[in-house]
């Protein structure tokens, strides 16, 4: 490379590093007085364009709203029908349980009841006997 290339790139970094700056300060200078003066960039929308959009937005807003409405609403549809299937699933088992609990207790009812009749009045009535005994 030659001197004078290397002197030649220097001096375009430079002048795109100031007309960079320069940029920054104009860019900062017309927020600056724009500010002060009460204008902005989007000064050039009218009262009925500013309208359109407000409606546009609160159209969009509505039918969002519902969507979202309907999602939660299809969450909690769902979870109300897996709740009932366990409650009712709960149910079945405790009748289940209701019912082996009574037809054990019926076996256990008839298992006594002949066993009781396979024994004489006689043996019956000392078998009280002797559990008065003890109490005297």
């Amino acid at each position: 490379m030659d001197p004078s290339d290397i002197a030649n790139e220097a001096v375009e970094a430079a002048h795109h590093a100031g007309s960079g700056i320069v940029g920054e300060f104009k860019k900062f200078g017309s927020a600056f007085f724009s500010q002060l003066l009460g204008s902005s960039p989007n000064a050039d929308l009218k009262h009925n364009e500013i309208k359109d959009l407000v409606k546009g937005d609160k159209e969009f807003s509505e039918a969002a709203s519902a969507e979202v409405a309907a999602r939660v609403k299809a969450y909690y549809d769902e979870y109300y029908a897996i709740q009932k299937k366990r409650q009712e699933k709960m149910e079945e088992a405790e009748e289940q349980k209701e019912e082996e609990g009574n037809k054990l207790e019926e076996l256990n009812e008839q298992r006594v009841a002949k066993a009781q009749m396979g024994v004489s009045p006689e043996i019956a009535k000392t078998r009280a006997e002797i559990k008065n005994y003890g109490s005297e």
